[in-house]
């Protein structure tokens, strides 16, 4: 049985609220909306909050700032709405505190605009997904080894044992 719209958005705020999101909306100048959609299709994201989210954690307020005093090209403003949790609402008022206390619409425009800016290959680094980086100390490598080893002595009949592993 399909559940009704009503239904499907209260079972959201739920979510939301369980996960600290807030729900930011901003009035933007003419021309923003266009060129965040331009950013979405040139670094193929589909959700716009994911792509506000990226440029936020991504943010790099000298290079925002650089952009401050670009002429926008006619269009109607727009409404920017997008849901963050509480990380990206920390790293966005930093932002906003290092544009020496720039409210959060403007720094959303600023950061809009810096990687249009950039064009489609260059505004990549403003949207790819930070990674953490996991290294291994050698004695954790060295115990999962000794594990492996192990394990694959249990079980002599298993498809990929391979004697010479054992030394």
């Amino acid at each position: 049985m399909a559940v009704d719209g009503r239904t499907r958005s209260a079972k959201a705020a739920l979510k939301r609220k369980a996960r600290q999101e807030v729900e930011l909306r901003h009035k933007v100048r003419d021309g923003i909306t266009q060129m965040l959609a331009d950013l979405m299709r040139w670094n193929e994201i589909e959700e716009a909050g994911e792509a506000l989210q990226l440029l936020i954690l991504n943010a790099d307020p000298a290079a925002a700032l650089s952009q401050a005093a670009v002429e926008l090209p006619s269009s109607p403003p727009g409404l920017i709405r997008h849901h963050v949790r509480s990380g990206a609402l920390e790293r966005l008022n930093e932002v906003a505190e290092s544009l020496h206390g720039a409210s959060q619409k403007h720094v959303i425009e600023l950061l809009i605009l810096c990687a249009h800016a950039a064009g489609p290959e260059g505004s990549a680094k403003y949207l790819r997904i930070p990674r953490h980086k996991i290294v291994f100390s050698e004695n954790v490598s060295r115990a999962f080894d000794n594990e492996s080893l192990r394990e694959l002595k249990k079980n002599p009949e298993d498809e990929y044992f391979s004697p010479h592993h054992l030394k």
